[in-house]
């Protein structure tokens, strides 16, 4: 089970981007490409805490402390992705391996329900919201994504929306920090658990 990120705990600089599972197949011949994807796509991510007081220092080694080095995942608050409106409670419809495209129940009727660039997560997967999307009539939207679904999700999951997250790891076993005589530096990288 993923731990939560620690309240008030707030790198000072993050890199994020998505690892896509795609290969390439060059011709050897007249060196034409053809690219397949695949799931499995995953969120990387880097985060940098510099200027820690000795308080919060504390709190993020005991915090990577509780994780045990990549065995442990947590879950990485989207800092600058947050929304505070009301669209309803919305739940997954369907959402079938393999697709960039899930239906979305449970929202304000014909209404801009999500917009280029908000990010959702679905059971601890998060995925970024590609193209504006109305909910028609009946309270359901089609929404596109950043990357095609693993395994298709249960109908009837809920949809985080004004608080998304992405379940996340570390990518390796050991972590060191810098220690001054009033302030600490660390970084870390991360990448999707699945």
């Amino acid at each position: 089970m993923a731990i939560a990120w620690p309240d008030g705990l707030c790198p000072n600089e993050m890199t994020w981007g998505v690892v896509y599972n795609n290969r390439a197949f060059t011709s050897t011949l007249s060196n034409a490409q053809q690219i397949v994807g695949y799931p499995g796509a995953y969120w990387q991510c880097q985060l940098t805490f510099s200027a820690l007081s000795r308080e919060q220092e504390r709190l993020l080694t005991a915090f990577i402390g509780r994780l045990q080095g990549m065995f442990g995942t947590f879950n990485l608050p989207a800092f600058t992705r947050t929304r505070a409106d009301f669209i309803g409670a919305p739940v997954v419809v369907t959402a079938n391996a393999q697709s960039s495209v899930m239906r979305i129940g449970g929202v304000t009727a014909n209404a801009k329900v999500f917009s280029m660039g908000d990010y959702i997560t679905i059971g601890g997967v998060m995925f970024e919201v590609v193209d504006d999307a109305v909910s028609g009539a009946n309270g359901q939207v089609q929404v596109t994504v950043n990357k095609p679904v693993r395994k298709t999700i249960t109908a009837g999951t809920p949809v985080e929306y004004r608080a998304p997250f992405a379940e996340m790891r570390l990518t390796s076993d050991s972590h060191s920090l810098a220690r001054r005589p009033v302030i600490s530096n660390l970084t870390l990288e991360l990448r999707e658990a699945f």
